[in-house]
């Protein structure tokens, strides 16, 4: 038995081994298999980490320095720094230095200055305009450059090196300064509309504040009628100039909102220096003041423009000429065709005083709005302070320049310089430019008009307001006229219908009236087939901007006078009406 054990034994021995040994293997290749996976992680991980750092590295936006701190040796610099730079890797790790080619000398000036004052510890970000190698250099580079850069540097005590971040931030910087410069345009047209209606404010405010006075003094001297004329004429003559300044105002603020629209029809040159002619020649004599109109050098006379906005421009000019030259001195009008060139007449407008000149240091501000010389020229010679700004705007519509010279003490001269289309049709150019116009026959119908009265004149008043027709009414019926009144358009358009031919001498008509405004009632008159249709119609309205009265003057009104309503005025159109008539 022991004998047969012991065989066993034996013989079971290689058998225990060969277990051992298959154990043994399947136990290295469990391990193996494991660590291969685990190696695979580690791997992909590490492939996963190479690929992130290749985008930073390859990024077009930013690149990457490392750099020694003990020498300022380049240990590593990213593969797209000749891309974005222009200078090529090997340079750089040659020699540093030649990083300043990049910026202009005052801002390689101004980053060592910073570096100088880095603690080393905290992050330094430095931003700076730059150009790539090769576009510009030298001290004549402009200091705004092409590109903007930002550099952040990283580095502690226990780092040898400093890790170098630049990133062009060009798009974003750009973004960003337009986006300043639209907030700092912003504010200050903020700050010059404040500014605007604190000078209007106070511009109105100070006649406002005289009228109202006058007129309480006026009440308190009512049984001494010298006295209390006075006072009334001191208002009324305070609401002419607050009128003026409303005016002004209004068409300040259509230029500037862009609603003023230039006209584009033919209108004769020859005629409009009449008409200033006719306007200023009698102040002028009457300061003593010696007044001529030149036309120079035409052989054509219609052009194509706004005529109403070039008379304003050269009125204004000469409205200020007048009132700054004293007794013995002059004003000169000159129309000077410069050159016709590609159907287009160069016109030089000049407008010369012998006054009491321009400051020089004013004349760089003569432009803007509610600016005057010194506070004592609107006490003195009066102006809302923006005719001039006016001026400038409506000549600039037009393309033209404005130049002035003045010489305090010898006077001033405004220039205009405008370019017009010539006007198709036959030109007529006078040997003398008042030769159609003259001056006795003239005389003579003016003498007339001015002695015109409206006794015995029938008119049709069309007004929706009543107060504004009690004072028309009360006003005209005081010089003699007749007057029936219409309380809107279509009664207007009725009364004139039923009434027998010739019934009524003229019609002053209202524009913003119930039913039908004032423009459609004179449009349904002159359509009528009565004989007496072409009866002289005048709008009466506020709406004062020039536009609306051209519209008036389409529609086939007579003329049109705007609210506050100057009665004298209403007389003088009239008068100008009816005796035109009766020379015909």
């Amino acid at each position: 038995m022991g004998m047969i054990l012991e065989y066993m034994d034996y013989h079971l021995l290689p058998l225990s081994l060969l277990f051992a040994a298959i154990l043994f293997s399947v136990c290295c290749l469990g391990l193996y298999l494991r660590e291969r996976s685990r190696a695979g992680r580690i791997e992909a991980l590490a492939a996963g980490e190479r690929k992130f750092f290749k985008s930073f590295a390859v990024n077009r936006q930013d690149f990457f320095l490392l750099i020694r701190r003990s020498d300022l040796k380049v240990l590593y610099i990213s593969p797209n720094f000749q891309e974005m730079t222009g200078i090529e890797a090997e340079l750089v790790c040659a020699d540093i230095e030649v990083l300043k080619s990049l910026v202009s000398p005052k801002t390689a000036r101004n980053i060592l200055e910073q570096l100088g004052n880095w603690d080393g510890e905290q992050e330094l970000r430095l931003e700076f305009d730059y150009q790539m190698a090769g576009e510009a250099a030298g001290e004549n580079r402009e200091e705004s450059g092409d590109r903007h850069g930002l550099v952040t540097l990283q580095s502690d005590e226990s780092s040898a090196c400093y890790l170098v971040v630049f990133c062009d931030n060009t798009e974003d910087y750009q973004v960003r300064t337009a986006m300043k410069a639209e907030l700092k345009q912003a504010y200050q047209e903020s700050q010059a509309k404040t500014d605007f209606l604190s000078k209007m404010s106070h511009e109105i405010r100070t006649p406002m504040n005289g009228i109202l006075g006058m007129l309480s003094l006026a009440r308190s001297h009512v049984k001494e009628p010298e006295q209390t004329d006075y006072y009334l004429n001191r208002a009324e003559s305070l609401s002419q100039f607050l009128l003026t300044l409303i005016n002004d105002i209004l068409d300040m603020s259509r230029i500037e909102s862009g609603k003023m629209e230039l006209e584009a029809v033919p209108f004769d040159l020859f005629k409009v220096a009449e008409k200033l002619d006719s306007m200023f020649r009698n102040t002028t004599e009457a300061k003593n003041i010696q007044w001529e109109i030149e036309m120079q050098d035409f052989d054509v006379s219609r052009v194509v423009g706004d005529e109403l906005r070039l008379t304003q421009v050269i009125i204004n000019f000469i409205s200020n000429a007048v009132k700054f030259t004293p007794a013995g001195g002059s004003v000169t009008v000159t129309f000077r065709q410069m050159h016709k060139i590609e159907g287009k007449m160069h016109l030089m407008i000049r407008v010369r005083d012998t006054g009491k000149g321009i400051k020089a240091d004013f004349i760089s501000r003569i432009f803007r709005p509610f600016e005057q010389e010194d506070a004592s020229t609107a006490h003195h010679y009066g102006g809302s302070g923006l005719g001039m700004a006016i001026a400038d705007n409506i000549v600039r519509l037009m393309d033209g320049q404005i130049i002035v010279e003045s010489e305090e003490g010898k006077g001033t001269e405004f220039v205009v310089y405008i370019s017009l289309p010539i006007a198709e049709g036959e030109q007529f150019v006078p040997e003398t430019w008042n030769e159609g116009c003259p001056r006795e026959a003239a005389g003579d119908l003016k003498k007339a008009i001015e002695e015109f009265t409206l006794e015995g004149v029938r008119l049709l008043l069309a007004e929706d307001n009543d107060v504004n027709a009690e004072i028309a009414i009360e006003i005209m019926e005081m010089e003699g006229a007749v007057l029936e009144r219409a309380c809107d358009g279509l009664e207007a358009v009725r009364m004139f219908e039923e009434s027998p031919e010739h019934g009524y001498d003229a019609i002053l008509m209202d524009i913003q009236m119930p039913n039908m405004n004032g423009w459609e009632a004179a449009a349904q008159i002159r359509k009528s087939s009565r004989p007496d249709a072409d009866i002289p119609i005048f709008a009466m309205s506020a709406n004062a901007f020039v536009e609306d009265k051209r519209h008036s003057i389409e529609i086939g009104m007579n003329g049109h006078i705007s609210k506050p309503v100057d009665y004298d005025e209403v007389r003088e159109l009239v008068g100008e009406a009816l005796l035109g008539r009766s020379t015909h």
